[in-house]
């Protein structure tokens, strides 16, 4: 078979080492902050009065990312950082002028608190510029965590062990906590840590920083951090972290009229190796925990991608992360461990994880053992990943595979990539460059055709120009069977720019233009090609509008079925793509979005609506709607599809919450419920009360 690269390939790559030899560049001086060691821990109840807290010089020194980057903020924030043995302590003083109007609607553990009043802490405990960890809470105590991955992404479903307190006064209010240091890894070796705190007001929409004001960075954005200096004889949490669980389930299935109950015990076991390396076993292993996805009607011919929510995966998930870019193809996707050919559920035997960081390298191994599913026998999985840090920018990486959870035969993936990442492109401050270079080879069983995929992405972000842009190579056999593609046999390339102004009646005014265009190696022809302007313009309240226009023109070269089994029809196909959305700020009581589409659909169209409601009206009780229909219009079939989701929590308190989740759609014809209880009775234990009800309807 004859294979075609896209021959601009060459000077991409030539293109991207130039960038990065030419960004070696001396950093600018990084503000810094030495903490107070303290001899007696402050006892955490939301109240800065302890003799300890009397030692530490609060920081103060915040300035405005918006709505006036670089301005002096319009209210005072007070930091302070304390640190033992074990522990890192905080306390925050949060200014309000006008206390009655604080927003904070939300008490639950993962809440997302962007439209609230919240406060943020971000942490490099191995001043990689790579691996990091978020912390997140406001006024009601409401706690968020994740880790960062990349340098910037975040991965908000791990939870980890730490605590805060918070409390109301008529000046502001106030936040006391502590991390301790067995829930992070980090190197005891490190010169210092990467830290950034930030503050944002929902009712003024102001935003202040420790480092870096400018808006094109996030908080979490690692190459932006100050030092965090001082941090010495930190010990590792010593012996043996035993958390043994049982699940009682109760399933009854009227359509194959089954009843069955299960007594399901297990535990997980957790060495701490070093302070930056864990060793963890898992036995009889057991997700009823974790949340239950949000459900997706997929028109298209490509499979959708569902986050990872299981916490056996999410521990050390940075460490298995590859390419800083793009996420397609995608060597290592998770969940497909625990899934059968047809989407069921697979329990686990048994895991065992070792991960962690040493020296410059990072590194993490995960092997699984599947129970026997229908016609696929008991499956052992395994990854394996390593990453060495070449200098503070530069990282080279290796990625290895094994296994198939979906059949009978034998695979295994092996790949490496080249990243580098800086603040300060060509010298310039406020001027981030990511860069990646990947490649990845493939063998399975029955496939011996080309294997290989490789690519680049590339994204810059000035305070005015943003540029991002990609290519990925996927040879006709490339199959992950532990990752995730899109599509094989193609070769796709997009090139995406924005230029960011900022009118005094609006937070940011955002013109883009994109392009995207998928090549087939397979017909060698071309298979898609879209480009288009959008606009984006975001109000300082926070609320969004978006207009997107697209012309786009594609092959099908092949069927494919959708819907009530409508099989579409191959054929070259053209049209225009409108879109518009616009949503309201949930720092609302009350907020809203609305979406309209049209959109091109193989000779047809889907007019498309999406609309959902938020109403928050205290922090005791939330409740969130959804409904989206779109009619699809093809030359030979018409039909509508309607997805409906409504859910809604009462927090009771930080350690208790109810929540609740409805879904239909009629493609299905499956309506979901699933309510779930999470009482956390001490730190590092909790209780879930899990039900879930699936039933079938006749009409559509």
């Amino acid at each position: 078979m004859l294979i075609r690269r896209p021959p601009c390939l060459p000077w991409i790559l030539f293109g991207f080492g130039a960038s990065a030899a030419l960004s070696f560049a001396a950093e600018a001086p990084r503000i810094s902050i030495t903490p107070a060691k303290l001899v007696t821990p402050p006892r955490i109840d939301g109240e800065i009065k302890e003799p300890a807290w009397e030692q530490v010089q609060p920081l103060s020194t915040f300035t405005q990312v918006e709505p006036t980057s670089g301005a002096s903020p319009g209210e005072l924030t007070e930091f302070r950082l304390g640190w033992d043995e074990k522990h890192l302590y905080f306390a925050v003083f949060v200014q309000c002028n006008d206390p009655r109007r604080i927003v904070a609607t939300q008490r639950r553990r993962d809440a997302v608190l962007d439209d609230d009043d919240h406060f943020t802490l971000v942490i490099d405990p191995f001043l990689d510029q790579r691996n990091g960890y978020y912390f997140a809470f406001n006024p009601l105590g409401a706690k968020r965590d994740a880790l960062i991955r990349g340098g910037v992404t975040l991965n908000p479903d791990w939870d980890t062990i730490w605590d805060v307190v918070t409390r109301r006064n008529d000046a502001g209010w106030v936040a006391e906590g502590s991390i301790p240091l067995s829930s992070i890894s980090f190197n005891p070796r490190a010169p210092a840590w990467g830290l950034n705190l930030e503050r944002y007001s929902a009712r003024t929409g102001e935003r202040v920083r420790w480092q870096g004001p400018q808006r094109q960075y996030e908080v979490n954005n690692l190459a932006n951090t100050g030092r965090l200096l001082g941090l010495t004889d930190l010990r590792r949490a010593a012996g043996v972290e035993v958390r043994p669980f049982t699940t009682i389930s109760y399933v009854h299935d009227r359509s194959r009229n089954l009843e069955t109950t299960r007594l399901k015990p297990g535990f997980d076991v957790f060495y701490k190796l070093t302070e930056s390396t864990t060793a963890v076993l898992t036995i009889n292993t057991d997700f009823a925990d974790a949340e239950v996805d949000d459900r997706q009607v997929n028109l298209t011919r490509f499979p959708v991608t569902f986050p990872e929510k299981r916490a056996f995966f999410l521990q050390d998930a940075g460490v298995f992360s590859y390419s800083l870019i793009n996420n397609n193809p995608l060597p290592y996707y998770s969940r497909r461990i625990g899934l059968g050919p047809r989407g069921e559920i697979v329990d686990l035997v048994g895991g065992a994880r070792l991960s962690g960081r040493e020296g410059p390298v990072n590194f993490g191994v995960l092997g699984v053992r599947t129970e026997r599913s229908g016609a696929i026998e008991g499956k052992d999985l395994g990854v394996a990943r390593v990453l060495l840090n070449l200098s503070d920018h530069a990282s080279f990486g290796f990625i290895s595979t094994s296994g198939d959870p979906r059949s009978n035969g034998n695979a295994w993936l092996v790949g490496s990539d080249l990243n580098y990442t800086t603040g300060r492109l060509f010298g310039r401050s406020a001027t981030p460059f990511d860069g990646s270079l990947y490649y990845q080879r493939t063998g399975s069983t029955g496939r011996f055709g080309n294997s290989n995929a490789y690519g680049w992405g590339l994204k810059y972000d000035s305070p005015t120009w943003g540029a991002v842009s990609y290519l990925d190579w996927v040879g006709a056999d490339y199959n992950p069977t532990l990752g995730q593609v899109r599509q094989t046999g193609v070769w796709t390339g997009n090139l995406k720019l924005d230029h960011e102004f900022n009118p005094p009646p609006l937070k940011r005014l955002v013109p883009a233009f994109n392009i995207t265009t998928r090549h087939s190696l397979i017909y060698h022809a071309r298979e898609q090609i879209s480009a288009g302007p959008e606009l984006s313009a975001e109000t300082k309240r926070g609320d969004l509008l978006l207009v997107k226009l697209k012309h786009e023109n594609e092959r099908l070269p092949e069927p494919f079925l959708v819907g009530n089994g409508v099989s579409v029809r191959p054929g070259r196909f053209a049209g225009e793509r409108y879109e518009a959305t616009l949503t309201l700020s949930k720092s609302r009581p009350l907020s809203a979005s609305l979406g309209l589409a049209k959109i091109p659909y193989y000779g047809g169209d889907q007019l498309a609506g999406t609309s959902t409601v938020t109403w928050r009206p205290s922090p005791l009780f939330n409740l969130d709607g959804a409904f989206n229909y779109t009619a699809v219009r093809l030359p030979y079939a018409r039909f509508p599809v309607r997805l409906i989701k409504l859910g809604g929590a009462i927090q009771f308190s930080r350690t208790l919450v109810w929540s609740a989740l409805g879904q239909y759609d009629n493609l299905s014809r499956a309506v979901g419920f699933n309510t779930r209880l999470r009482w956390t009775y001490a730190k590092g234990g909790d209780v879930f009360l899990v039900a879930n009800q699936g039933a079938n309807v006749i009409a559509g």
